[in-house]
């Protein structure tokens, strides 16, 4: 945090500072860390700090820092309609609407309507007719949310059937904003070039599922949050989720297999409180069995009062991915080919990505092999942080991605010595300086966690250890993904 507390005059001059001392002392060099974050790290906040408020007292005055302040009272949202008393309705559907989607304000007599967006989507004559129906209720003012929803603030409670209503007449009139059936998810690979796994596809066959039992589901699990995003990054929010879910993908049987990671014990509340870790891989044809795992034990075992996280943290994660094991396991592709495709798109995942070694009849690689045994030492340093032994933890994550890179290099260097520093040696001038390594789009960011890791000396806080779990993971994920592309590149060459 740069201050406690900053005046709203200070607002806009602040800012500005900041981007000048980026633009001066920021990574020009590597894009991969032309971020302020890296800039941050590198200097210390204090000494950040210091070079900004030393930039803002050299910057010329400009009347525009303060000119918004005066307009800024004219923009608070006033109701349109006096305050009203909701009456009784046998308006059908109304009432399971009302208790999801609609909150009281603080002020009597009025309420706040969420209008929830399955996957976030609404047709451009939806989104007018949406206009309309503010108007007709507020003083044009709508609001969208971190869940994909619109919200509608200062309705009249006297309205809100009137207002059911009309939403419900242009498909906008769903129940459910807030709860399970609510999932959020970024495009993946329907739209973006970084996405791993179809988020968008696994969360409509998630809603669809849920969606199906909604009357009949628990009340402890209603309110539960689903997040999903269709790569390591976080645009889906899955860090902060009860049950979050990234795409990554694994090699099985020389065939490229969608999968998942499962994230849990993050907390949506309080500001984001806390972020999840990773526990295991799971096919995506296996998650929505996950999530009927996972919310059957909290219905079943969960103590009275007890939330999901706290139901987490009290299990543990052994036990966790103990329930799960089962359903990481991947089917022979002549027995059960669905697994090779992702939702919502018939065609075969990746295809292209076949490859076999040397042996025609090599099932599971010594690649293979060893990358998981990376995985489960990521997942070990997580039950060790769960146990309060934290430097144990940092200890084992790094040793996780000193596992995962030894497995590469062994697929050039078979008999590379298990000396840490000959390892991180070769995994540099083998994969990093050869941009092998490099993601597509994050280039070399996952090598320079293992290369940050190798080079830390200082004992291991909470916080310190917590990221590095969450470093290693996506390290052993860049590994998987190394691997995928390497069979792809001797795809090609047998082909030519």
């Amino acid at each position: 945090m740069f201050d406690p507390f900053l005046a709203p005059e200070e607002l806009l001059p602040t800012a500005q500072a900041i981007a000048r001392v980026f633009a001066r002392l920021g990574e020009k060099k590597n894009r991969n860390r032309a971020r302020i974050k890296f800039l941050v790290h590198d200097l210390g906040i204090e000494k950040f700090r210091a070079l900004v408020l030393e930039e803002r007292q050299i910057l010329p005055f400009d009347p525009r820092w303060t000119e918004y302040l005066k307009e800024v009272d004219h923009h608070q949202e006033q109701p349109l309609k006096p305050a009203g008393k909701l009456l009784e309705t046998d308006l059908e559907g109304f009432q399971q609407w009302l208790e999801t989607n609609v909150q009281s304000q603080k002020q009597e007599g009025y309420a706040v309507a969420t209008v929830a967006l399955p996957l976030g989507d609404i047709t451009p004559y939806q989104l007018r007719a949406l206009a309309d129906i503010v108007r007709r209720f507020t003083k044009e003012s709508v609001r969208t949310t971190v869940e994909q929803n619109f919200v509608i603030r200062w309705i009249s409670q006297g309205d809100l059937p009137e207002l059911y209503a009309a939403l419900r007449a242009v498909g906008l009139g769903q129940p459910g904003a807030g709860n399970i059936v609510d999932i959020v998810a970024c495009p993946g690979t329907d739209t973006c070039k970084l996405g791993i796994s179809s988020s968008r596809g696994l969360a409509a066959e998630l809603r669809s599922r849920l969606a199906e039992k909604s009357l009949e589901l628990d009340e402890s699990i209603r309110n539960l949050h689903i997040k999903i995003s269709g790569c390591f990054n976080s645009c889906g929010q899955h860090h902060i989720a009860d049950l979050g879910f990234y795409g990554v993908s694994r090699k099985v049987g020389g065939y490229t297999v969608p999968h998942f990671q499962i994230v849990l014990g993050g907390e949506w509340t309080h500001n984001a409180g806390s972020y999840g870790l990773p526990i295991v891989a799971i096919p995506s044809k296996h998650v929505p069995e996950v999530v009927i795992r996972l919310s059957e034990r909290y219905i079943s075992d969960r103590n009275k009062g007890e939330n999901f996280q706290g139901f987490i943290k009290r299990i543990g994660k052994a036990e966790v991915k103990k329930m799960l094991e089962d359903l990481a396991r991947v089917p022979d592709y002549q027995q059960d080919h669905s697994f090779y495709s992702d939702w919502g798109d018939p065609r075969e995942y990746s295809i292209d990505d076949i490859g076999k070694g040397e042996c025609a009849g090599e099932v599971v690689s010594a690649v293979e092999f060893g990358l998981a045994a990376a995985e489960r030492e990521v997942f070990e340093a997580q039950v060790l942080l769960e146990n309060g032994e934290i430097e144990k933890a940092g200890k084992t994550a790094y040793l996780s991605m000193i596992q995962a890179a030894k497995t590469l290099v062994r697929t050039e260097y078979l008999d590379v010595p298990d000396d840490s520093e000959r390892v991180v040696s070769e995994f540099r001038t083998r994969f990093y300086d050869t941009q092998k390594f490099f993601d597509p789009f994050a280039g070399g960011i996952f090598a320079n966690y293992l290369f940050a890791a190798h080079q830390r000396v200082r004992p291991h806080t909470q916080e310190s250890a917590h990221h590095l779990i969450e470093e290693a993971q996506l390290f052993v994920d860049a590994a998987h993904s190394c691997y995928n592309r390497m069979g792809t590149m001797r795809s090609s060459l047998v082909k030519a």
